[in-house]
């Protein structure tokens, strides 16, 4: 089964890179930023779960420790936790109340974590307060405005577990309720500024096209992706039609 998805794969990205060459997944976009943004010190993966970085971007966790970052990790998720490597420095912690001194890190991430916070302003205060001055926050999550993030908050969340379990094949117990309360550029601008962190770079990010692993919907899902990509760079459309977010801060 895990090959014959990986085969399925490899044909998706060979009949996305005909069209639009230039297609990266938003997780790509967002390791690239990791990198450029760490540097000597301590980085924080905020709601680490299982792994810190894709399977396919591994080298550059070894390249991160070699110029002289030390990941730590943290995740509400025990059982998650437990699936990483014994020697990964991680905790289990909620982001209302990190285990750390105030201004550890030089680093702090949060990957597809900001969607399910159902009381964020606590959790921005925190992750604000154990960067160090000068240190950067990366948040990449879910774009609320997308018709994604609208189907997933008018359905039942028994049904969204079925649904990306069977098209991203994640098993359902890595499948959490999600809550959008901080989910537009202009939210996570306003929550953390409040907290004294400024906005560096980032908004919207283009998303790749659904990989849909059955018979002619896999064709159809590449097209409408590829049609929705190209839609959203007319003005005004971006906002609705990227979805996810990438939004850089920087500690005062």
């Amino acid at each position: 089964m895990a090959s014959a998805r990986a085969a399925l794969w490899e044909r998706y990205w060979k009949a996305v890179h005909a069209i639009a060459p230039a297609t990266r997944s938003p997780e790509d976009v967002f390791t690239d930023w990791l990198v450029e943004a760490a540097r000597p010190g301590r980085w924080l993966d905020a709601g680490c779960g299982r792994r810190s970085l894709a399977d396919w971007r591994e080298a550059d966790m070894e390249n991160l420790r070699r110029n002289g970052v030390a990941p730590y990790g943290s995740d509400l998720d025990h059982a998650a936790l437990l699936d990483r490597p014994r020697s990964d420095r991680v905790c289990t912690a909620s982001l209302v109340a990190m285990p750390f001194r105030e201004r550890s890190f030089s680093l702090v991430s949060a990957n597809m974590v900001f969607e399910h916070l159902t009381d964020p302003t606590p959790s921005v205060a925190e992750l604000v307060r154990i960067t160090e001055p000068g240190g950067r926050i990366l948040v990449h999550t879910v774009n609320r405005r997308h018709y994604l993030a609208l189907l997933a908050r008018i359905t039942p969340f028994r049904f969204h577990q079925w649904i990306v379990s069977r098209v991203e094949g994640r098993a359902e117990k890595d499948i959490y309720p999600t809550q959008y309360r901080i989910n537009t550029v202009a939210d996570l601008e306003r929550e953390f500024g409040a907290c004294g962190a400024r906005r560096v770079r980032g908004g919207t990010l283009d998303g790749i096209p659904l990989f849909v692993p059955y018979p002619v919907l896999f064709w159809l899902a590449i097209g409408i992706g590829l049609v929705e990509r190209a839609l959203a760079r007319l003005p005004g459309l971006g906002a609705v039609l990227r979805p996810n977010l990438l939004v850089e801060f920087e500690r005062e």
